[in-house]
């Protein structure tokens, strides 16, 4: 059924020109809530808070013009661009701020438009509206960190996935292709994810017929690739192997060695990789220092080490996969915070997420419910074989928000005694 025709009242629910003006304010209060916490915490906390290394790599990019230093690409190029963009005009965090304050408000505009694509208009608006005030979101989307891209960029592709699967138009899954595209420059860590929304597409598509199920998967893959080849060519180029990122040997031993979690999860993964260089005998510095002199060589040194841990240590790996996955869904906020901070994020998350799960649950027979699936499952392979924090798994709450907005809308209706909602997809 087409979002257009809803089952929402048209006596009980606003509709037309009122919808979309309550649509509008909700966004633009989402704007205005980022900003205004953004400039409330001052331009000292947007520098010193957020990851730096995302802000080195972008000067180093607006001086030279080269995304990769030497044999090393270590991460897809949107983000560090954007900001390699606003490091070519001044050094103003506004100039980082304001845009993603508006990818943020994106964000809760996707909610809107998956939620009404799923289970209609009225859903669609309670999802938006928890966006758009999620303290999380609120504060962290104009963080210096790539996880507004990264949230948005996997919302629009879900959202325009299920429109393509509805419509079946080639024109829509060429779109669909370049969001996934868009997703994979943001964030190598989502190739799972994405490999899962393609099979989605593929086999568990609205469409009966498979070879229109396979056109539109395929379709949208050469399309993805289309937008990755100048990077992927430009990662060949400098490192001989055609790459998302070039520190997943690196990322993998961050996540499996015998010091993980001395820091790790009340500090960073990067404090516990900092003990864990510390810990090197000699002959393993040697061992390092003698590889040949290039980050892939050695980022394929500590790859090796990490594959190494994991097959002498075969159940200590499993029991830390399952603490790392239980670490990156856990109430507290990793790295762990104190007083407000934990305790905004953990009376906003806990009931988005058991509301969400309840609403899954609810649609667990849709085909759009197992898309939203593939991408949780994706997320706990990544956890369970490297490493995960709040950050890491944010990008996922919005669905839960759009579940969540279900749930609501199902109790509000059986309450009333009402029908509950159609379900859509």
């Amino acid at each position: 059924m087409p979002p257009s025709a809803t089952s929402d009242s048209p006596a009980s629910f606003p509709t037309g020109r009122t919808l979309y003006l309550i649509l509008a304010g909700l966004l633009a209060a989402a704007f205005a809530a980022r900003l205004g916490v953004r400039i409330a915490l001052g331009e000292a906390s947007f520098w010193t808070q957020g990851y730096t290394s995302f802000y080195r790599l972008a000067e180093r990019i607006a001086a030279t013009g080269a995304f990769c230093d030497g044999d090393r690409c270590p991460r897809p190029p949107l983000y560090p661009g954007f900001l390699a963009l606003t490091a070519l005009i001044a050094k103003n965090y506004l100039l980082i701020v304001v845009p993603q304050a508006l990818i943020g408000a994106g964000t809760a505009l996707m909610a809107f438009l998956i939620g009404r694509e799923m289970f209609g208009a009225r859903a669609g608006l309670i999802a938006c509206a928890i966006a758009a005030f999620y303290p999380y979101y609120v504060f962290h989307d104009t963080a210096l960190q790539d996880t507004t891209f990264t949230t948005f960029t996997l919302a629009l592709s879900v959202w325009l996935t299920l429109r393509a699967d509805r419509r079946g138009r080639t024109a829509d899954w060429l779109l669909a292709g370049l969001a996934l595209g868009a997703t994979l420059l943001t964030r190598a860590s989502l190739a799972p994810a994405v490999a899962l929304v393609v099979i989605w597409i593929a086999v568990a598509g609205a469409t009966p017929v498979a070879r229109d199920r396979l056109r539109g998967a395929l379709t949208a893959t050469l399309t993805c690739f289309a937008l990755l080849s100048p990077w992927l060519a430009t990662t060949a180029l400098h490192t001989g192997k055609a790459a998302l990122s070039t520190d997943v040997g690196y990322e993998l031993w961050a996540g499996n060695n015998p010091d993980t979690f001395s820091r790790f999860p009340a500090e960073s993964i990067d404090a516990s990789t900092a003990v864990a260089r510390a810990r090197f005998t000699p002959e393993e510095r040697e061992a390092l220092r003698a590889s040949p002199t290039n980050p892939r060589a050695a980022d394929g040194w500590y790859g090796a080490r990490a594959r190494d841990y994991i097959v002498s240590h075969p159940l200590e790996f499993a029991r830390n996969a399952a603490r790392k996955i239980a670490i990156a869904f856990s109430w507290r906020i990793t790295p762990h915070r104190t007083g407000v901070a934990q305790w905004a994020y953990a009376a906003s998350y806990l009931p988005v997420a058991l509301l969400g799960i309840a609403g899954m649950t609810l649609a667990w027979r849709r085909k759009a419910t197992w898309l939203v699936t593939a991408l949780f499952i994706a997320f706990v392979g990544v956890a369970a074989v490297f490493s995960a924090q709040t950050s890491h798994r944010v990008h996922l709450d919005v669905y839960w928000m759009v579940f969540a907005a279900f749930a609501i809308v199902t109790a509000a209706k059986r309450l009333s005694g009402s029908a509950p909602p159609t379900l859509r997809r």
